[in-house]
């Protein structure tokens, strides 16, 4: 392999794994705006939106458009708690980008690389799935409408595209890690006077 083929290659996964963690501004989820009777401070018409920081911190999701946000006497819970498994991916990436630059030997960083932005993934589809089912349960509680016939909760809980790509750059660190340790393995030495005679 050439040198600037290795050198692009050693800065592919904490470039990588950073994009990820910037991926944590985009929407991770939303409550759509045909929710029936609106969703938390969104009126009907209003979708809410949870960034991947929204879930990390508990912060207060946006509404769109800004018109859809309810008066204060009129607005419901939409908070949600701090989720740990949100926060836990973050700490996940920064710890994989630190030994991606740090770590000299390259079989022995692949395979860290690799295991961290693993478990990093499996941690966030795990936090995807308790936010999408904590909406779902928040949206059944606030209804004022009965749902329209063939849909059910679920329907107006949607992923959003910063989980996606987030997930998408994790499995790439991933694979291509654990494709370059694999590469990396030792090889069985040839001993001399093996051969029968």
């Amino acid at each position: 392999m050439s040198p600037i083929l290795r050198r692009a290659g050693r800065w592919f996964s904490p470039t990588t794994l950073i994009l990820a963690g910037l991926c944590f501004a985009l929407p991770f989820v939303s409550v759509a705006c045909d929710t029936p009777g609106g969703y938390g401070r969104a009126a009907p018409g209003g979708t809410t939106t949870y960034t991947g920081f929204d879930l990390v911190v508990g912060g207060q999701p946006d509404v769109a458009p800004p018109d859809k946000v309810r008066p204060p006497a009129q607005r419901l819970d939409d908070r949600l708690w701090p989720q740990p498994a949100a926060a836990a991916v973050l700490v996940l990436i920064v710890a994989g980008t630190a030994l991606a630059l740090r770590m000299g030997e390259p079989r022995l960083r692949r395979a860290s690389v690799a295991a961290l932005a693993g478990v990093a993934a499996t941690a966030l589809l795990v936090n995807q799935a308790l936010v999408e089912a904590e909406l779902a349960v928040r949206v059944g509680e606030q209804l004022t409408q009965p749902l329209p016939a063939g849909k059910v909760i679920r329907d107006y809980v949607q992923t959003g595209s910063g989980f996606g790509l987030s997930l998408l750059l994790l499995l790439l660190v991933t694979v291509l890690n654990g494709i370059g340790w694999w590469r990396a393995r030792p090889r069985a030495a040839l001993v001399a006077g093996e051969s029968s005679p």
